[in-house]
């Protein structure tokens, strides 16, 4: 027998099974580069994807067909070739090719060989191409791949000589401070963008909610079937018309119900309304949803999205539903995003907004004033309870309006808060300050109110109007402000009234509310369902009622499988836009989240670089002391850079490295930090454009949100409460009729009987055969009326006249 030879357990291959320090696979290489440095570079191209044919795991070779790739998209960018032109649409198909091999090939390298910066390097470089080429592809990968190598030490193993190393390095540093820099500008385009089109998308969610509202017919809008109803006699069953059947109603409604009847119509019994509408298992489910939901939330009003679409936990209100999906699914904020979030101005500004004193001021005038009111050490000092020295200057003030107009939208809304109120008032006192001595300006509070804009020429009005038309544009601010106004125009003619309908104290009735019977059909009500002791202290007299219930009650059809139909679909529908609108309000959590989270990221950006400008400061005001040797900005940074890099702050040591890669003076140092800071503020209070907007956008989302998933039961519920009480009151109508026509008939037969007697007895009596009877006592009879088997009555109303022989 033979024995099986056990196998040794092989090691697990290391990531390169290729040497790439061999001379073979560097020799090979290194003539391609050299094709490549003679402009060959398709045969540099060729003789380097030989290499990798024979050794398809070398880093090396991955490395140099990838830059290979990225020489081709380097020509086709400087190609003379239209763009347009069938040449030019497939030289860019190729180009894209390129890129796409450029990525693939670097990142099997970095595969390969991830210790390398050699590798990252043409990684970082092809994915940057690929950000040129491809709109869905970002600059985050970039900077991670750049964090990567930047991070990787000097090792032998690396493919790349320590001089090129440095080189690499310088190389890695730019790519990610560039993609920053990118990723920070596309970002508050998108958000514009994505600001925009989300509020689309919630403006025609809301259309088709009213659209489907709409068609959700009412019972006063729905016909009877061909006009006709049938009504069940228990001796025959005969077609009446409408107008048979509600004068008939109406006549037992007058003549016969007492007032405590009435009053008892206005109380249905669940019992008896299930009873009813037993055979009809769609208002069977209605009615269950109905006292089921109104027992629970002793309220009609009530959300389609009542119940948590993650996890399908149930809420008798929408407002406990949106916190719940709020606390539990979407999350919070945490306490130092929290605090991030503006403080927006409205009290202390709106009234400036709203003043009258937005016109504009004869500037030399005005600085005569001021200088005359520094002289005069008596009197009233305040410059802003002065009559300002106001011109007529129409263009001037056309700018003046338009900046007073963006102004009360973002301070209205409460969009505006104090980095705003902080940039503003800092751009029109630089301009301001040049025709006012700024000592003046601030001894008269000139320079704290936005009314200084006043002050400014044409040109510099418009520079301001444009910064608060940049913000506005920003954060969507316009178009945040017209939803607005149409969802306040809509909201003013989509208030739906319902009648009032409460449960007794048991939850066996419904009961409608009493002052129904004097006239008033709609009485103020928030949509209780349960009764108060209020509803018990009505009282009604005798002389106070009126037939307007009757016409309530009368007045449309009573197709209620239809409008059951689109109840059904009405509810279907807003379950749907629920869905689609809480999409768009966790969009608009995660957007807010997000752009707190960038917050904290300038805030810790800009306070790096108010560090750096603190120490340029400091030495010029060392530089002001007696006998001190002044030091180079470049010295003091370079030292900075040395305790940056024992805290492993790596924004502070990317700055750092590339404010000190070149010589500069410290006028130039200086003023690149004065400028890196304030593009930081621009972005921080273009943020809190944002936020505000966002947080409006959200309570709007909400709101949306309960008004398209908001509705009153009581719209499908009294619909079948009249439906059931018109059949109670046509049955005790007919029933009323067949009683009087029993008795009509009865007595009609009786009055034939007495005629058929007296006439047997005028035969053999005084009159005899030949006598004629008295036409006066008996008139005249037909002999087929006599004919009983042939005599047809319909129950009428008391008074009525007789059918016609049938």
């Amino acid at each position: 027998m033979k024995t099986k030879k056990k196998r040794n357990a092989r090691a697990p291959p290391s990531l390169s099974d290729v040497d790439d320090q061999s001379p073979t696979i560097t020799k090979e290489v290194e003539d391609a580069m050299k094709e490549h440095q003679n402009g060959n570079y398709t045969e540099a191209l060729k003789l380097v994807q030989a290499t990798l044919s024979r050794h398809p795991s070398s880093a090396l070779a991955l490395a140099a067909l990838s830059f290979c790739h990225l020489k081709f998209v380097f020509l086709a960018k400087h190609s003379t070739t239209p763009v347009l032109s069938d040449d030019g649409l497939l030289q860019l198909a190729e180009t894209f090719n390129h890129v796409k091999e450029a990525v693939d090939l670097s990142k099997r390298a970095v595969h390969l060989c991830p210790n390398s910066l050699a590798c990252w390097f043409f990684h970082v470089n092809a994915l940057y191409k690929l950000t040129e080429y491809d709109a869905n592809a970002g600059h985050e990968p970039v900077i991670e791949a750049c964090d990567a190598g930047l991070a990787i030490e000097f090792g032998p193993e690396d493919l790349a000589t320590e001089p090129q190393i440095e080189e690499f390095r310088t190389c890695l540093r730019l790519f990610k401070l560039q993609s920053k820099y990118l990723i920070d500008t596309k970002y508050l385009e998108n958000l514009k963008n994505e600001i925009q089109e989300l509020q689309e998308r919630k403006e025609e969610i809301e259309e088709r909610a009213i659209t489907a509202s709409m068609n959700f017919e009412t019972p006063e809008l729905m016909p009877l079937p061909e006009n006709k109803r049938e009504i069940k006699n228990p001796k025959k069953v005969t077609v009446l018309n409408a107008d048979t059947v509600e004068r008939r109603v109406k006549t037992y409604w007058n003549d016969t119900m007492t007032m405590e009847q009435k009053k008892d119509l206005l109380r249905i019994r669940i019992r008896d309304l299930k009873q009813h509408f037993a055979k009809n298992k769609l208002a069977m489910e209605v009615i269950k949803q109905a006292v089921e939901y109104a027992t629970g939330a002793k309220n009609w009003k009530f959300s389609s999205n009542a119940v948590c679409c993650w996890c399908g936990e149930r809420f008798f209100d929408g407002i406990l539903t949106a916190d719940h999906m709020n606390s539990v699914h979407l999350g919070t904020f945490s306490d130092e995003l929290d605090s991030v979030r503006p403080e927006f101005l409205f009290d202390s500004l709106w009234d400036t907004v709203e003043s009258g004193k937005w016109k504009p001021v004869n500037v030399v005038e005005a600085k005569k004033m001021l200088e005359a009111l520094s002289r005069n050490e008596g009197g009233d000092k305040d410059f802003m309870k002065q009559k300002w020295p106001y011109c007529d200057d129409r263009r001037r003030e056309e700018i003046i309006n338009k900046i007073q107009a963006v102004l009360r939208p973002f301070v209205g809304m409460k969009c505006f808060c104090p980095s705003h109120l902080s940039a503003l008032m800092n751009l029109i006192l630089e301009m301001l300050k040049k025709q006012v001595p700024e000592q003046l300006l601030m001894e008269y509070g000139i320079n704290q109110t936005l009314l200084s804009v006043c002050f400014l020429d044409i040109s510099e009005l418009n520079l301001v109007f444009e910064f608060l038309d940049n913000l506005a544009n920003i954060c969507g601010l316009r178009r945040l402000v017209l939803s607005l106004a149409m969802e306040k125009a809509m909201g003013e003619h989509s208030v739906a009234n319902y009648e009032k309908i409460v449960f007794n104290e048991d939850f066996s009735c419904v009961v409608f509310d009493k002052r129904m019977l004097r006239g008033e059909l709609m009485v103020p009500n928030d949509g209780a369902a349960v009764t108060s002791s209020a509803d018990d202290e009505i009282e009604l007299n005798d002389d106070e009622y009126k037939d307007a219930i009757l016409d309530w009650l009368l007045k449309g059809g009573t197709n209620i499988g239809e409008q059951l139909k689109q109840w059904t679909y009405l509810r279907e529908a807003s379950r749907s836009q629920g869905k689609e609108l809480f999409k768009i309000y966790e969009t608009e959590f995660h957007r807010l989240l997000k752009i707190c989270e960038k917050k904290v990221q300038y805030l810790r950006d800009i306070k790096v670089w108010q560090n750096l400008e603190s120490i340029c400061v400091k030495e010029d005001k060392r530089r002001e002391e007696f006998g001190y040797e002044p030091l180079s900005y470049k010295y003091l940074l370079s030292n900075q850079r040395q305790i940056a890099s024992t805290n492993s702050n790596i924004f502070e040591l990317d700055i750092l490295w590339n404010l000190l890669r070149e010589d500069h003076v410290d006028n130039e140092i200086k003023s690149w930090i004065k400028k890196q800071i304030d593009e930081m503020a621009a972005k921080l209070y273009k943020l809190d454009a944002i936020i505000g907007t966002t947080t409006i956008n959200m309570q709007q989302t909400g709101k949306k949100l309960t008004v398209v998933t908001g509705y009153d039961y009581r719209s499908i519920l009294v619909p079948l409460l009249k439906s059931f009480m018109r059949a109670q009151l046509e049955d005790k109508a007919n029933k009323d009729a067949e009683k009087k026509y029993e008795a009509v008939k009865e007595a009609l037969l009786a009055e034939l009987d007495d005629i058929d007697k007296k006439k047997k007895t005028d035969k053999g009596g005084a009159h005899g055969g030949d006598i004629p009877p008295n036409l006066e006592i008996v008139g005249p009879i037909a002999i087929d009326e006599l004919g009983q088997d042939k005599w047809k009555v319909l129950p009428v109303e008391c008074g009525g006249e007789r059918s016609k022989n049938a």
